[in-house]
């Protein structure tokens, strides 16, 4: 296979192939299924239409009303994510963009002191990743991502997910650089595997391959998307009768901050709980059991 091919993928570092850890027959306290929310709490400086291009002579280059559902999930759909998440003690990883800590510091603040874990999303989400000129540029917007989190937060921050995700050639090694525990970039494999960058080891706990995204259950209604997304539940918990497996739901504020899709992820979590060996984890619980148990890779 040609090595630009190798290069561009990182295979080298991460590996073509994931080898299930002998060893792994369990989730702590004898779980088989480990189910993680991810709550993604973004902000877009630049909101633009999904479905339609602006024209070429439009006055402004973004649209008020994708800024709207922005302010939407900011004003109303992080706090409606958290009651759900709270009243059931349920402990999410609420992956940030920095403007958010900028800009709506309280939603970071609630979210941090309820015990849901903080991780960035880069600075905003209008910049994916691979649109930064150079791997500089890279890094000052995730050290700027970083530090306003910390500011709010007043801890480390120690996971990170790129826009999209879509990280660049440069992104595992600034995240070895910058002593970070864990990412959710990758979406090729059923379990965590551990890259090692640089001397450092790096958990990959994967976004949301197997699980669902809530912009996918989205499109067949809340009603339709709680079906999808218990159907895929029980798929999983099935599977994991044979070994242990990783559920994620990832729910953006906007989205699935909604009265509907809030409800759709409470009764997913009452539907989830009302199964046995399941392990409700952030990804840094994801991460930390991983690397001491499985810390060195393959």
């Amino acid at each position: 296979m040609p090595n630009d091919f190798l290069d561009a993928y990182q295979w080298g570092l991460r590996g073509q192939h994931v080898v299930r850890p002998a060893g792994f027959r369990e989730w702590p306290t004898g779980a088989r299924l480990a189910v993680v929310i991810i709550v993604l709490n973004e902000w877009e400086s630049v909101p633009r239409h999904r479905n339609r291009a602006m024209p070429a002579n439009a006055h402004h280059t973004f649209d008020f009303l994708a800024l709207g559902g922005r302010e939407y999930g900011a004003k109303h759909g992080v706090w409606r994510l958290l009651d759900v998440l709270n009243a059931r003690d349920v402990k999410s990883t609420m992956v940030t963009s920095g403007l958010v800590a900028e800009l709506f510091p309280d939603t970071v603040r609630a979210g941090h002191r309820s015990g849901h874990e903080i991780a960035t999303h880069q600075w905003d989400q209008s910049v994916h990743s691979p649109m930064f000129k150079s791997r500089d540029e890279e890094r000052a917007s995730l050290v700027k991502s970083m530090d306003a989190l910390e500011k709010v937060t007043g801890e480390r921050i120690r996971g990170y997910m790129s826009p999209g995700p879509r990280p660049t050639p440069h992104t595992l090694d600034l995240l070895a650089e910058l002593d970070f525990r864990w990412t959710c970039d990758y979406v090729d494999s059923d379990m965590p595997s551990v890259i090692s960058v640089g001397g450092k080891r790096i958990v990959s706990v994967g976004y949301s391959t197997p699980g669902c995204v809530d912009s996918q259950l989205f499109e067949h209604g809340a009603v339709g998307g709680l079906a999808e997304i218990k159907y895929a539940f029980d798929a999983m918990y099935e599977e994991s009768k044979r070994y242990p497996l990783k559920f994620c739901y990832a729910v953006h504020a906007h989205w699935g901050g909604t009265p509907s899709m809030a409800r759709l992820l409470a009764e997913f979590l009452d539907h989830a709980r009302g199964h046995d060996g399941v392990w409700f984890a952030r990804c840094i619980d994801v991460a930390d059991f991983w690397s001491d148990r499985f810390g060195l890779p393959s």
